[in-house]
């Protein structure tokens, strides 16, 4: 069975040395209206995805920032559960991950957008 969840990243990708690779370690929360309780609920979700030192890497990091909306696919997931501050905590563990779609963060589009405007505004000499 394969899954595949979209979603926005509160918070940026945790970077790690895997050997030769880069691991970066994503959690995304998907909202949805829970019909039992109702009230709007989060599922959470978990994945590791490795890539390539260099261009690969660099890419992942500039783009896994918080605010980022992004895909992830797997092979199959697993159910992981951890104790939080106030209890119990389950997230659905997305196995095999692979990058799918990735929309930038608004922290990465206002850098950008800052040193455009740097670049705009600069008098350039004719």
């Amino acid at each position: 069975m394969s899954v595949t969840v979209t979603g926005k990243l509160n918070k940026a990708a945790n970077k790690f040395q895997a050997g030769e690779s880069v691991g970066f370690g994503v959690r995304l929360g998907v909202k949805f209206y829970n019909r039992e309780t109702k009230a709007q609920d989060w599922t959470n979700y978990e994945a590791v995805i490795f890539a390539r030192q260099g261009d690969q890497a660099n890419f992942y990091e500039s783009t896994l920032v918080e605010g980022s909306v992004i895909e992830v696919s797997g092979s199959g997931c697993q159910i992981k559960t951890f104790e939080g501050s106030n209890g119990p905590i389950n997230s659905i563990a997305i196995l095999d991950s692979r990058l799918g779609y990735v929309g930038k963060g608004e922290a990465t589009q206002a850098s950008t957008q800052a040193s455009t405007q740097a670049v705009i505004t600069e008098d350039i000499p004719f």
